[in-house]
């Protein structure tokens, strides 16, 4: 006992700490596992009894569904007026009825065959009808030959019928007149289709039974070979015998009177925990291995840490900035490795922020030499356009050359940010020019300028957008008639108002007061309101008002220049 306690004494630290990490985890681990077995035994189980009911509930859905469709069909039919005519008409000679029945009838109770492929007819029992007309229209009296006429009730709500021999399901509802039968519509529909959903889910493991409110069975498969079931056999029997083997569940139709039932054989739910507990065993064994190589891998990370920490500082010494060592650990090893990782991001942080400066003060030296230059270029660029298409005659081509020139020199306004309301009318004058031309002149502009307020102050640039909207939105997408855009500039009091107006499609109220807060892709109408906002307070924008077939009128306010100041 002592040598191995001297061993033990002797043995590295990594060695210790693997043997005491393998130990702790191994026997709460054990423990783990065998409770964890129970409760996933007990968990699979309900679990398989939850799935059987989930399934039970959609299968259950989807036939009530289909059970709905053709109630609703039938409740059509009942109210439909061409059928009340029919039952109602009832001194009619046999020439007028066959017309009337040709042309009426046969496509109402016809067509709906063509779009529901579980429909085998739809017919009309009536008292009026005294002749049989093909299969759809028949004597009210041929009803009782009828196999689901037996055991029909009194009653005006839909009645379901199931024949598991002739594989037929029927919905029936009969009509009364002054509490007289005057007719019933029937629609026949196939067994196999109705019950597909049902028939779907089944496997060799499971079985289904649909029963109606009075235990009578009206559906019944099962791919289970120890169970046997007698055909007049009831419902109650039927659950004693299953119960014995199986585990079951039940859900009610929501459409109709019927009872769904699925269940599955004991040893196939036991099969799953079977494989459950054959899956745990090599998960086991692999848990043993990680926690094995864990300990060993965390003994190692936990010396090689310091071992790292001091070749940083050594390779730091020397002159590297590259700091290789990383800790997500909170101890006392943790809080050295971060502490020294920070301190040489901030060293390393401090150096490129010097370097940062310089090269961003380059950057905005070229720009403003670029500012400079450019636009001087383009201005003397377009210059020689128009003198170029002035001596080739191309006048056209000249006045959309000097309405460029002027857009540009009044939208760059030699850098300002802020222009007069005159150098954006001059901006507007000659932007507009250049889409009359590119638009073959297919709109009108109309003006109206209040000239007190030419030498107020405003943005630069916020009416463009406003425009290239009433025009690209408003005018191009309207296809007939005259095409007018409106532009107002008026003094409001202690305000500018400017107008665009347009007589294009136009657009809901609620669509368009979303533009002020929908986000484009480009310089859009939000960019325009929020800019406002932002110089002048929340009391200024924009304000859209639209109606469909009569246009949209943008209205944007901002203070004048005095105004401004005083506030």
């Amino acid at each position: 006992m002592n040598r191995l306690r001297k061993i033990f004494k002797n043995m590295k630290y990594r060695h210790k700490l693997t043997i005491f990490l393998v130990v702790t985890s191994l026997v709460p681990m054990t423990v783990l596992a065998w409770y964890s077995h129970s409760r996933l035994s007990t968990m699979v189980r309900s679990s398989e009894l939850e799935d059987m009911q989930s399934i039970m509930e959609q299968t259950r859905e989807s036939i009530d569904s289909q059970t709905a469709v053709y109630a609703s069909l039938l409740n059509y039919l009942t109210y439909s007026p061409d059928i009340e005519e029919i039952i109602k008409e009832k001194n009619i000679d046999n020439y007028t009825a066959y017309e009337k029945y040709t042309e009426i009838a046969d496509p109402l109770l016809s067509v709906p065959k063509s779009y529901h492929d579980a429909i085998n007819r739809i017919q009309l029992f009536a008292d009026s009808i005294q002749v049989e007309h093909e299969y759809t229209l028949v004597p009210l009296d041929k009803m009782k030959e009828e196999w689901w006429s037996e055991g029909l009730k009194d009653d005006v709500r839909i009645q379901w019928k199931v024949d598991q021999d002739r594989k037929e399901v029927a919905a029936v509802r009969m009509i009364y007149n002054d509490q007289k039968l005057d007719a019933v519509l029937c629609i026949s529909l196939d067994y196999n289709k109705i019950f597909q959903p049902l028939t779907n889910i089944l496997t060799q493991e499971n079985g289904g039974i649909v029963a109606d409110k009075n235990g009578t069975v009206l559906y019944n498969k099962t791919g289970l070979t120890n169970l046997e079931f007698d055909k007049s056999e009831k419902m109650d029997s039927m659950i004693q015998k299953i119960s014995q083997s199986c585990a079951y569940t039940k859900t009610k139709s929501e459409e109709n009177d019927w009872v769904f039932y699925l269940y599955k054989s004991q040893d196939a739910i036991s099969g799953s925990v079977r494989r459950l507990l054959l899956e745990e065993i090599p998960l086991i064994a692999a848990c043993g291995l990680i926690i094995l190589f864990l300990a060993m891998a965390f003994s190692r990370i936990f010396t090689r840490k310091i071992e790292e920490l001091t070749k940083n500082m050594d390779r730091v010494n020397h002159g590297s900035r590259e700091v290789t060592v990383n800790s997500d650990s909170g101890d006392e090893v943790g809080i050295l490795v971060n502490s020294f990782r920070n301190m040489m991001d901030e060293i390393n942080r401090l150096i490129d922020e010097v370097y940062v400066n310089k090269i961003a003060l380059k950057e905005y030296e070229l720009k403003a030499l670029q500012a400079q230059i450019n636009p001087h270029f383009l201005y003397n660029t377009l210059s020689m356009m128009n003198w170029m298409a002035i001596r080739s005659n191309q006048m056209e081509i000249s006045k959309v050359t000097l309405a460029l020139s002027t857009f540009y020199r009044t939208a760059l306004s030699k850098g300002e940010d802020v222009v007069t309301v005159e150098n954006c009318i001059q901006n507007m004058e000659a932007y507009l020019e250049i889409q009359l031309t590119m638009h073959d002149h297919n709109f009108s502009v109309d003006w109206d300028i209040d000239p007190t307020i030419k030498n107020e102050k405003m943005p630069k640039l916020l009416l463009q957008p406003v425009v290239e909207n009433a025009i690209e939105h408003g005018l191009d997408e309207k296809e007939d008639g005259d095409k007018k855009i409106f532009l107002s500039f008026k003094g409001k009091g202690d305000d500018v108002e400017i107008t665009v107006r347009d007589n294009g499609l136009g657009m809901e109220q609620e669509k368009a007061e979303t533009l002020v807060t929908y986000q484009a892709k480009g310089y859009g109408l939000k960019n325009v309101n929020d800019r406002i906002r932002l110089l002048y307070g929340e009391n200024y924008g924009i304000h859209i008002f639209s109606s469909p077939d009569e246009g949209t009128t943008v209205i944007m306010k901002f203070p004048k220049e005095g105004r401004e100041n005083e506030e």
